[in-house]
């Protein structure tokens, strides 16, 4: 069991260099977990970069595609909101939503953001891709 956060879904799907080793850490079949909120974040980890230009539009259009494809069990962040909500101080809601769900599944969170991954204040097992 993995809770995958967005920064590392994105990479994935975008098939960058860093994407090959998160899907090399999920290569071991492990389910993966996220709150609802990684489909609003990984679309606009696209839209920013494809209204940049870093990516064409066909680009953004197929990791999306990929991103939705993936087989993840969604969790509604109210549920976690009181932890959220405690851990205000260290982490953004957004990263609190993804450290609450890892410390209720008891799961590691695989993330590509060094910040979140070096956040304290927390019981999340947190691994930086």
């Amino acid at each position: 069991m993995i809770v995958l956060d967005a920064s590392a879904a994105a990479e994935l799907v975008l098939r960058t260099p860093t994407g090959a080793r998160v899907a090399a850490r999920l290569a071991g079949g492990d389910s993966l977990h996220a709150p609802h909120l990684v489909d609003l974040e990984v679309g606009s980890v696209l839209r920013r970069l494809e209204s940049s230009g870093s990516i064409a539009a066909r680009e953004s259009a197929a990791a999306l595609v990929d991103f939705l494809a993936l087989d993840i069990t969604r969790y509604p962040h109210e549920l976690l909101m009181p932890r959220i909500w405690q851990l205000r101080g260290n982490l953004t809601t957004y990263d609190g939503c993804y450290v609450a769900l890892a410390e209720v599944l008891r799961a590691p969170l695989v993330t590509c953001d060094a910040p979140l991954a070096h956040s304290p204040g927390h019981r999340a097992r947190i691994e930086l891709i």
